[in-house]
């Protein structure tokens, strides 16, 4: 990070600031709003930044591959699942201790973009009209996302995946609740906001009824056409697995392996997997120069 004119530990310090702040003031009335909708514009970002909307596919593969993350509301299940698979989980301080992460990744992510706004290696100057376009009709109203968007929402698609990038080289130091400290690796930010949303995406979830709901309580349809992912990718969905033993290895002369051959290892037929288990035989080895190391008696 040569030329950074932001330290090293100046910006672990405004990390932990910015994620505390976040996460302990969003429990406070009349502002749960407020940081409810920085943390989904924020993961809208995310989303159209790692698996963005592809017109430029429609000619060439078809219209089913133009849709990306955002029309199948892959962001609302990240928080989801970030919040519930993930929290800080302090214990010892009761129920304020078991804190949401979406919120303070939000926050990481603004300062990741400030960072690459100090560096300069920004390729295109950020703007508040890049989260309006991510917005719905139904969504918050543009004066709502002007006032809360952060950095990072405002910069380019390539920008962001820059910003995310640069969280490999940096620790993080987070103080969630007063007195106390979270050191983690930075990079994991961007795993869990790169690596989680495509295999989330690419996965069956949105197959699911309700996928919040314990594995034996949900239903799946299995049907491609019910997964956007699947369609993109021609996946014909899941089949259950063969549980059955599918044979026995053996050689013809060997005591392992019986019965038909099903097939041969190998292409002169000295290794087989046969349909029978095959059994031992008498004096199949020769054991007549074993020698008892404690002979009775000794």
């Amino acid at each position: 990070m040569e030329g950074n004119n932001v330290t090293r530990r100046t910006v672990l310090r405004g990390v932990a600031a910015g994620g505390g702040t976040l996460a302990v003031s969003g429990q406070a009335a009349g502002s749960s709003t407020t940081f409810d909708t920085h943390t989904k514009i924020t993961f809208r970002a995310i989303v159209d930044a790692v698996l963005p909307e592809t017109p430029g596919l429609e000619d060439s593969l078809g219209a089913e591959h133009v849709p990306g993350g955002l029309a199948v509301d892959l962001e609302a299940f990240l928080i989801t699942y970030a919040n519930d698979l993930f929290t800080f989980g302090l214990p010892y301080v009761g129920e304020v201790g078991n804190i949401p992460i979406a919120s303070p990744v939000a926050a990481v992510l603004d300062l990741a973009a400030k960072e690459l706004l100090a560096e300069g290696d920004n390729e295109d100057e950020p703007s508040v009209d890049r989260p309006l376009s991510l917005l719905e009709p139904e969504d918050e109203s543009a004066w709502v996302v002007r006032f809360v968007a952060g950095t990072f929402a405002k910069l380019s698609r390539r920008d962001r995946l820059r910003a995310i990038g640069l969280l490999d080289g940096y620790e993080l130091e987070l103080s969630p609740v007063s007195g106390t400290v979270f050191e983690a690796d930075a990079g994991l930010v961007g795993q869990l906001v790169v690596g989680f949303a495509e295999v989330i995406y690419y996965s069956e979830w949105e197959g699911y009824d309700e996928f919040t709901q314990p594995p034996s309580q949900r239903e799946h349809a299995n049907d491609p056409a019910e997964v956007q992912s699947w369609r993109q990718t021609g996946y014909p969905g899941f089949s259950d697995g063969y549980a059955a033993l599918r044979g026995y290895v053996g050689t013809p002369d060997g005591p392992l392996g019986g019965g038909d051959v099903w097939t041969e290892i190998d292409d002169d037929g000295a290794v087989l997997v046969t349909r029978d288990s095959g059994h031992f035989r008498e004096n199949d080895y020769d054991t007549s120069d074993y020698e008892e190391p404690y002979p009775e008696g000794a």
